[in-house]
């Protein structure tokens, strides 16, 4: 092991304990919170202006407000049902759930980052070939968000969802 497996392991150490100390639901909550508020900012933000009386300028503030709220409110929502399992006994499946459900995530977010800095070996400050070659986690974690991808993008509503960015990217472009 070398020292991009350390490092490496230590950031998937510390996705472990902090999905264990939020438990499953808490994990699962902010992520969708942060999924759910962009959606909101997104589509609904010019609604909220108009409701609150902020004015057609103040559209970054809106997008923010919006996306604050439905953050605040997921996280409560989260916090709620993580309460409810506690009162129901179900902490430590909830918080084992958390474990792995944390791990997942970081790994899924270490290998879009890997993905991106060693898409070009241009970079003078990454780790050098012999490093990458040399590392045991360098591979299984940078071949994870490839893996994954692919594999939603067979879902109805992920290619609904791109359709849609593509079709409001083409309208944008011939503006």
């Amino acid at each position: 092991m070398n020292w991009l497996d350390w490092t490496l392991l230590i950031l998937l150490a510390f996705a472990a304990l902090q999905g264990f100390t939020h438990g499953f639901i808490r994990e699962v909550a902010a992520l969708v919170a942060w999924v759910a508020g962009i959606w909101a900012a997104i589509h609904l933000s010019d609604r909220f202006a108009g409701w609150i009386g902020l004015d057609p300028e103040q559209t970054l503030l809106a997008f923010l407000v919006t996306f604050l709220i439905v953050l605040a409110g997921v996280h409560l929502l989260g916090r709620a049902l993580t309460t409810a399992i506690d009162a129901a006994q179900l902490s430590l499946p909830n918080k084992l759930a958390g474990v792995l459900f944390g791990v997942l995530r970081k790994a899924f977010v270490l290998s879009v980052l890997l993905n991106i800095l060693f898409a070009k070996e241009a970079a003078t400050w990454t780790p050098d070939k012999a490093t990458r070659e040399g590392s045991s986690l360098y591979s299984p974690i940078r071949a994870f968000a490839p893996m994954i991808v692919p594999a939603l993008g067979e879902t109805k509503w992920v290619r609904k969802a791109v359709d849609r960015v593509q079709q409001e990217m083409k309208a944008a472009t011939e503006d």
